[in-house]
């Protein structure tokens, strides 16, 4: 049986092999960031921010930290690198938030219902880390999951796209096979539409679409150019139906061997980085739509009538759901802090 000494020294140990590369003076800690998008910082606003948050992460930590960055897939899909991040053998990454709540805490689910955001900045003052329902979900997931949450990120509202038919209403849905994330609230809304949800990987979504695996899915304007789908579908609906809810991540053991400035230049890089991203993302989504209609594909924009059509046809049932997966105390809870930024955009 170990004494207490040697528990003491087993886990100095553990921490020193997973954080073998940990800043010293005499040689910087590697952090290893990684997106599934381009590395254009024109062209992704996942690359905008990782540009940002690589200068401002050098300079604030004093060389101490030494940011890589990995765009394009290049260390795995977001299952993967979230997995990875967990182990604390990458540093951080920009991964989808639902993503992580199918693997380590389901509640993260709620920020992924329909309707929900009206804007990068309604998004914004939402999910503020300020906010107390915010910052205890953070302080959760990373007791859960050990994976700290730097912040939420507003990536772009998504609209459905699809090879069959022109949707202009609910009932057109009906029937479609539609990719989705593998984010259970986004297929549980596309089964409230009539249409059927298959989750598959982002990597190997533009396959799945040439080959009919699928008819259609739904995403953001510029993830549509960036992965060149308007070459496999002939049809999309401007709908809103949801915000893509992305979030840096990286691992929270490290994050708390950290000193106490070192840990500060962490979180001003991230939020820093936060102004370079959502003005990219907002400037590509409006001209992304644009450029998909030139390109062929045949763009439908919904009247404010039809757009509350797939709302009525969504929300409820979603709410509902969440409250028999996840509690109604929760949910809630979370509407409550919806509820209370929503007066100032009124």
């Amino acid at each position: 049986m170990q004494s207490h000494a040697q528990k003491v020294l087993a886990s100095a140990l553990v921490g020193a092999a997973m954080f073998a590369g940990a800043a010293t003076a005499a040689e910087p800690y590697v952090f290893k960031f990684t997106t599934s998008d381009p590395g254009d910082p024109m062209v992704a606003s996942t690359a905008a921010m990782a540009l940002v948050m690589k200068e401002r992460m050098e300079t604030l930590s004093g060389g101490k930290i030494k940011f890589e960055f990995y765009p394009t897939g290049q260390l795995g899909d977001h299952r993967s690198v979230i997995q990875q991040i967990r182990r604390g053998t990458v540093g951080g990454g920009n991964i989808a938030v639902g993503v992580l709540g199918s693997l380590y805490y389901p509640k993260l689910g709620v920020i992924d219902l329909p309707f929900l955001f009206k804007s990068r900045a309604h998004f914004r003052r939402v999910m503020a880390n300020e906010n107390p329902f915010i910052q205890n979900l953070i302080e959760e997931v990373a007791k859960a999951s050990g994976i700290r949450v730097l912040g939420f990120h507003p990536y772009g509202f998504r609209h459905m796209t699809n090879n069959k038919r022109a949707i202009a209403t609910p009932a057109d849905m009906a029937g479609l096979k539609i990719r989705t994330m593998e984010i259970v609230p986004h297929q549980e809304m596309i089964k409230s539409l009539g249409a059927s949800p298959v989750p598959i990987p982002y990597l190997e979504l533009y396959t799945s679409l040439q080959t009919g695996v699928v008819d259609g899915e739904e995403n953001t304007p510029s993830n549509i150019i960036m992965q060149k789908f308007y070459q496999v579908q002939k049809y999309m609906t401007v709908t809103n139906h949801l915000m893509t809810v992305g979030a840096v991540i990286i691992n929270n053991d490290w994050f708390k061997s950290l000193s106490p400035e070192l840990r500060q230049a962490v979180v001003d890089a991230d939020r820093e980085s936060r102004l370079a991203h959502d003005g990219i993302g907002a400037v590509r989504d409006q001209m992304a739509v644009d450029e998909i209609a030139k390109l062929g594909t045949q763009v439908t924009m919904l009247s404010p009538e039809q757009m509350e059509a797939f709302r009525t046809a969504t929300v409820g049932p979603a709410r509902a759901w969440a409250e028999k997966q996840w509690g109604k105390e929760f949910v809630d809870g979370f509407f409550k802090n919806l509820a209370e930024t929503d007066k100032y955009f009124d």
